[in-house]
């Protein structure tokens, strides 16, 4: 249970009391009216906050008004909204006002002059009028309900809501420097994984849990980068890389919260997904025990698990779901670019393929692709050794020493092979 401390509110919020006011009564009118993908809106939506629902039979708007003083000195203010309301949205029946303040009492009667006032105009328009003032943010369905939303507007401390936040932003930070396209010369190419795309959304549609693999550099993650700008209006979707897994307990990968703590605050989400990238670093962890928990927790309330690996460690992997977790995971391959496919991206961004057969081979794959295109020169015929070398070179500028020394031994390796050949 969270106690409302409206002194808590506007010290938090000081830069921005009414904005964050109306994010918080946007909040709970989502979770009151089962919008866990939230309502379309205006940029300064004119009379009230977001577009009309219909519930029923009624046509329902709402408005979120912060006052510093109480509700009968700003009765022009309400009355204004009213006639602005009925004049935008002809159609709507109910509007709900959240407000931090009560109506005082009046004197004659129970209900004061301007509430009075107020509730006269609604009449005129025909609009009803539900008042959710302070004493609505002290009921049990925003103290105790939602106490995970009230939290973070009414404690200084941090609260779930940064938590999702800092993940969000977590998964945002991985995707950022995932490449989707490949810049050559003036152009931007695109690979089209339209179809990859529809095979993974429609096996997630049916399995909750989903192994992607393919040769390093296919784009596995650029494929999951797609995936999440598609869907991540509309989805909660969080990634991990799997060396995060290498903690002592599954807690420390949520700051000051806990892993049931994450996994309530998405309690209401029909559809929710986790990635957890690179996946065959799990296969080194020395502890696993909090990955365990951590599967068995997820999977138990029905998120879908999408992990990312290369080819030669999906043999391993299956086993270990197989045999350890008791889980039997369905397998995508993200394949290298088939022959027509780059012919057509050749022809259409004007490129011209090495005759090196190998080369070609070896470009098939995106980032090979897009080193080849770095070095590109029209009237040079690039032979594989040839790129091995150039693309060495770059390389090597980001190794240290003992990895240069491997790197250097493996393209001696290669030139003793053509010379044999």
């Amino acid at each position: 249970m969270v106690k409302p401390d409206w002194n808590i509110f506007k010290a938090k919020f000081s830069q921005n009391t009414q904005s964050n006011f109306e994010w918080f009564c946007y909040l709970l009118f989502c979770q009151e009216h089962n919008r866990s993908f939230g309502i379309f809106r205006y940029k300064n939506q004119s009379a009230i906050e977001t577009d009309p629902i219909i519930k029923e039979n009624e046509v329902i708007g709402w408005q979120a008004k912060f006052y510093e003083t109480t509700l009968s000195v700003h009765k022009n203010d309400l009355i204004g909204t009213i006639t602005k309301i009925k004049r935008n949205y002809p159609n709507l029946t109910k509007v709900i006002f959240y407000t931090n303040q009560e109506w005082g009492q009046g004197k004659s009667n129970n209900d004061p002059q301007a509430k009075i006032a107020v509730e006269q105009k609604a009449k005129e328009c025909n609009l009803e009028i539900e008042w959710r003032t302070e004493s609505y943010f002290e009921s049990p369905f925003v103290t105790i309900n939602n106490s995970n939303i009230a939290q973070h507007f009414f404690s200084l401390d941090n609260s779930i809501i940064n938590l999702l936040k800092e993940k969000q932003a977590h998964t945002e930070s991985i995707l950022l420097e995932i490449q989707t396209n490949i810049d050559f010369d003036t152009q931007i190419i695109e690979i089209d994984r339209r179809k990859v795309l529809k095979n993974i959304k429609e096996e997630l549609a049916q399995k909750q849990i989903l192994i992607v693999s393919g040769t390093g550099g296919v784009g596995k993650t650029a494929v999951i980068k797609k995936l999440y700008s598609e869907i991540k209006e509309d989805v909660p979707f969080y990634i991990f890389k799997a060396n995060e897994f290498n903690i002592n307990n599954i807690n420390e990968l949520f700051s000051e919260f806990t892993l049931k703590e994450f996994v309530e605050a998405h309690k209401e989400e029909n559809n929710k997904i986790i990635v957890i990238d690179s996946a065959e670093r799990l296969l080194e962890l020395e502890n696993t025990e909090p990955f365990r928990e951590f599967l068995s927790i997820i999977v138990g309330n029905r998120w879908k698990i999408l992990f990312t690996t290369r080819n030669n460690y999906l043999e391993d992997l299956n086993y270990q779901f197989i045999e350890i977790h008791n889980i039997i995971p369905l397998n995508l391959e993200i394949r290298n670019l088939t022959q027509e496919e780059i012919n057509d991206l050749s022809q259409k961004y004007d490129f011209s393929l090495p005759v090196d057969s190998k080369l070609l081979e070896l470009i098939k794959n995106p980032f090979y692709l897009n080193e080849y295109l770095r070095f590109y020169k029209d009237e040079e015929n690039l032979e594989y050794l040839n790129f091995k070398k150039n693309y060495g070179i770059k390389l090597l500028k980001n190794l240290n020493q003992q990895e240069s020394n491997v790197f250097c031994k493996l393209l001696l390796r290669e030139q003793m092979k053509v010379n044999f050949l």
